[in-house]
């Protein structure tokens, strides 16, 4: 038995129709993200779901009964929804708040019950608002009053909890905050979630499914639907798919060619490493250049520079050799590239194929930035990088002392 089973359902807004032929399941304690873009029909379903909207066609089943069974009491002590906000109009504190969740189960005449009242202490105790308990909630911030919408939720005490992007107007800290409290719950109660930040879907999600103008696109595990074929697919960008080395879950990193169309210069990949390469990345993306790099390990203060400017980076894991996967992602960046600046990192047999691919590429512009280490450009290999190097220079690459001088080139070329 499942707690939710979907069969070709439809909805319709008026004339227009907003989902077709849609079907699903979700197994117990599951986390069941759905993503797609914009107008695909992720909220729609989630109504049809909580029966605010009417289907057209189709059939809902909530534990092997069919939806149209429930009453509403029924049906809010099944499912509980997180919507992304509420506009609360009274001044209410966060305990009233909370306790509107166990209006499915006090009688229309009756007052709150001591276990009325446990439940929902519970609910603000398991979503960290204990302590705001007398609080108002125009006196909390954005993302306690989300807490404070989970917990009501909580206090109804559901099957299944639909959440309606419900972390997205938030910063980084309470996203995490709020979906690590979601999936401790996840033992007993199932849970359906929009997302429209696709590496936290993937990394809090059991499995995913992928909507496209109206219709299932894919679904599976995250590994499985969240591929560069299909992100392109559906949302018409191109798109670097990797396992993170920490979590084994996919990890993207848009490419940003069509979407930084407004900066002046062109597209320079950057070889670095050992953090010889940050203070360039930040020159770079000042002056306007679409900037990619890598290959770098999470590790590498190079990595946390471009991940905080934004920057495309290809990664491997810490200690490794640079994969198949991602020299095939290197060469990508260095196709689109129209040139590549080689800092003076250390290179060992783990990164030296961040220059050996350089060989392959006779048309490519390269700049050796040597800012005046000795040795120039270390060498680990037992003379392979060295030789790599000297046969750049022999076929025509640039070297440069400052990165002024990097940038002066560049704008030349570009």
């Amino acid at each position: 038995m499942k707690p939710v089973e979907i069969i070709d359902i439809d909805v319709s807004y008026g004339a227009k129709k907003v989902i077709e032929a849609v079907s699903l399941s979700a197994g117990q304690g599951e986390i069941l993200g759905i993503i797609g873009p914009n107008g695909s029909g992720k909220t729609t379903l989630l109504r049809a779901m909580s029966r605010i909207v009417a289907r057209d066609e189709g059939e809902i089943y909530l534990n092997d009964r069919n939806l149209n069974l429930f009453s509403f009491r029924e049906l809010a002590q099944q499912i509980a929804v997180v919507p992304q906000d509420i506009s609360i109009g009274f001044d209410y504190t966060v305990r009233d708040i909370v306790m509107m969740g166990r209006h499915p189960y006090i009688g229309r005449l009756a007052s709150e019950t001591a276990r009325d009242r446990e439940t929902c202490d519970r609910a603000m105790h398991l979503a960290n608002i204990a302590h705001l308990a007398g609080s108002s909630v125009h006196e909390i911030s954005g993302g306690e009053r989300q807490r404070v919408l989970i917990a009501r939720a909580l206090a109804q005490e559901p099957k299944i909890l639909l959440l309606d992007e419900a972390t997205s107007n938030l910063d980084i800290s309470h996203q995490i905050e709020i979906l690590n409290i979601i999936r401790g719950l996840t033992g007993s109660i199932t849970v359906i979630s929009v997302f429209h930040d696709l590496n936290l879907a993937a990394y809090y999600c059991d499995r995913l499914i992928m909507l496209k103008d109206r219709r299932v696109f894919a679904v599976g595990e995250p590994r499985d639907v969240l591929t560069r074929e299909t992100l392109n697919a559906v949302y018409g960008i191109d798109i670097l798919v990797r396992t993170h080395p920490l979590t084994g879950k996919p990890y993207i990193l848009p490419v940003y060619e069509c979407a930084a169309k407004d900066r002046p210069y062109e597209n320079v990949h950057v070889v670095c490493g050992g953090g010889t390469g940050s203070d360039l990345l930040y020159a770079l993306h000042e002056e306007g250049f679409r900037v990619s790099t890598g290959v770098l390990n999470v590790f590498d203060t190079d990595y946390a520079t471009a991940t905080a400017l934004d920057i495309p980076c290809v990664i491997e894991a810490p200690f490794a050799a640079i994969s198949p996967g991602a020299r095939e992602d290197l060469a990508r960046c260095i196709d689109a590239a129209c040139a590549v600046v080689v800092t003076a990192m250390p290179i060992g047999q783990g990164n030296i194929e961040n220059i050996r691919i350089l060989e392959g590429y006779r048309d490519k512009p390269v700049i050796l930035l040597n800012s005046g280490g000795n040795p120039p450009f270390p060498d680990y290999t037992g003379g392979e990088a060295e030789a790599i190097i000297q046969k750049l220079l022999g076929r025509g690459a640039i070297p440069a002392k400052r990165i002024e001088e990097v940038l002066q080139i560049l704008k030349k070329w570009a």
